[in-house]
């Protein structure tokens, strides 16, 4: 059963997932993104302290992530170049599939029984 300062960098990088955009829709939201990483850094104390809502709401935001990803990545993966001709962007369809693997992970291993129950003791 792995001790919770093994699970410290799990703690703290589950953000990266819900980061993952390319650098211009990132650059719009910087207030959003301020509050985001905010609310995760609580999220990651909650967990340190072993919080079962924390558990929960981590475990829901990850699946949403994938969920949401899921849904976004078909409809903006083709682009118009004009005159009717389309292309592939290929950069969000990278960061999206980065994006989902990545929640997936973190969604797996966080509902491992031994992790719950070393984040909850």
């Amino acid at each position: 059963m792995p001790n919770k300062s093994k699970l410290l960098l799990l703690y703290v990088l589950q953000i990266v997932p819900l980061l993952i955009y390319p650098p211009e829709t990132l650059k719009s939201g910087l207030i959003v993104v301020g509050i985001m990483i905010v609310i995760f850094a609580l999220l990651g104390y909650g967990l340190w302290r072993g919080r079962t809502w924390a558990l929960s709401l981590s475990l829901t935001l990850q699946g949403f992530n994938v969920i949401a990803r899921l849904m976004m990545l078909f409809p903006n993966a083709l682009i118009s170049k004009g005159d009717g001709v389309f292309g592939f962007d290929f950069l969000y369809i990278a960061l999206g599939t980065v994006s989902i693997a990545l929640s997936l992970y973190f969604l797996l291993r966080l509902d491992r029984p031994d992790v719950r129950a070393t984040i909850v003791s």
